[in-house]
């Protein structure tokens, strides 16, 4: 009797794959598919690069192959766009386990947030007048208790602000809010104040 084949293709092996992980959080930021040479193009990888992490991507389920577009030199580009995540922890080989799925939702949300922060580096670089901003950091020493009363009121504030601003509309632009409450060891703060507003001192800086 045949032995069985290994599974090559479970949905925890792609994610020990830190440009895997990546990919997946590059695309997530996206609104729209992308092609293989823009995830390259964006991470600095080969052509050759992309198609491999991507065809172990959507072979674990992870990435969905959306359509073609015409590209450069007509040739025909491929459209992929990330998984929602939830979809993501399930496979054909069956669902991850807690641990699995704690450590991906993890990885993939970090790494989401890293694309977004990396987008916002490269305009304001383009263009320090008009891509105005605020990014920081606070140490502080508090309660679970604590913690979780000042979590909830920041959610409230940011999602009705949210809320009312969805859609674009006349003298708007596209701002990303991040968000973080994370854990510190307190020894790599320096300063327990991080904070540039550029939206006050950018004169200051000019």
């Amino acid at each position: 009797m045949p032995r069985p084949r290994p599974r090559t293709d479970r949905v925890e092996d792609p994610l020990k794959s830190p440009l895997r992980v990546r990919i997946l959080g590059w695309l997530a930021g996206k609104s729209q598919p992308r092609t293989k040479r823009e995830i390259g193009r964006a991470l600095s990888l080969s052509n050759a690069g992309v198609h491999y992490h991507l065809k172990k991507l959507e072979r674990a389920g992870m990435v969905k192959l959306e359509g073609t577009r015409p590209g450069p030199n007509s040739i025909t580009e491929k459209l992929y766009s990330a998984k929602p995540v939830t979809e993501m922890t399930e496979s054909k080989d069956g669902a991850m386990s807690v641990k699995e799925k704690r450590e991906f939702y993890l990885r993939y949300t970090f790494d989401s947030i890293r694309e977004v922060h990396r987008e916002a580096e490269e305009l304001i670089k383009s263009n320090w007048k008009s891509n105005r901003f605020l990014a920081g950091c606070y140490g502080v020493h508090a309660t679970e208790q604590e913690i979780r009363k000042l979590k909830d009121r920041l959610l409230r504030t940011l999602e009705e602000f949210q809320k009312k601003h969805k859609k674009p509309r006349k003298g708007t632009r596209p701002i990303a809010m991040t968000l973080g409450l994370v854990p510190s060891s307190g020894l790599s703060w320096g300063t327990t104040e991080k904070v540039l507003d550029m939206l006050r001192v950018f004169d200051t800086l000019s």
